[in-house]
């Protein structure tokens, strides 16, 4: 089975210029934990993810393994809307600068392979440099109830 198989289609991304409760109403309205930044020219500089705001609104630097929030909000996450930020720190200021791609002819095994190894929650699928959708640990997730859905079926 090919990423492009199972990828959404199309990313939603973000403006390094935008500031970062623009970003955070951004995730709300779509329902979404992270985007790819662009620079004015619409090319991807980094990527932009729940996980980055609530480490800034905190007064965290960059994470040091996935693990950082669970250990700074115990059982209370923070929610979205009540993160709140100070100056005019902008979306550029706190990305991390670089995407994690695959081409969109890989093999989902290697894809999977890619988001264990990295410990990734989503992952920017490409055609040729361009951004072309993105894969996400719930469309893992949702792929895996329907092949076992499938596979309950055909007993």
């Amino acid at each position: 089975m090919k990423v492009s198989e199972i990828m959404h289609k199309g990313v939603m991304m973000v403006n390094h210029s935008a500031s970062l409760q623009e970003v955070t109403s951004f995730f709300i309205e779509h329902g979404i934990t992270g985007a790819p930044v662009v620079d004015s020219e619409g090319q991807a500089v980094g990527v932009i993810s729940m996980s980055d705001l609530t480490a800034h609104a905190a007064g965290l630097d960059k994470p040091k393994d996935s693990g950082y929030l669970k250990d700074l909000w115990h059982d209370d996450p923070p929610h979205l809307h009540d993160l709140t930020f100070e100056g005019d720190v902008t979306a550029g200021d706190v990305m991390t600068e670089f995407l994690i791609r695959i081409d969109a002819n890989s093999e989902v095994r290697e894809l999977l392979q890619l988001m264990k190894a990295a410990r990734l929650h989503r992952v920017f699928v490409t055609d040729q440099d361009r951004l072309v959708g993105i894969v996400t640990t719930l469309d893992l997730v949702m792929l895996l109830d329907q092949l076992l859905e499938e596979k309950t079926a055909h007993k």
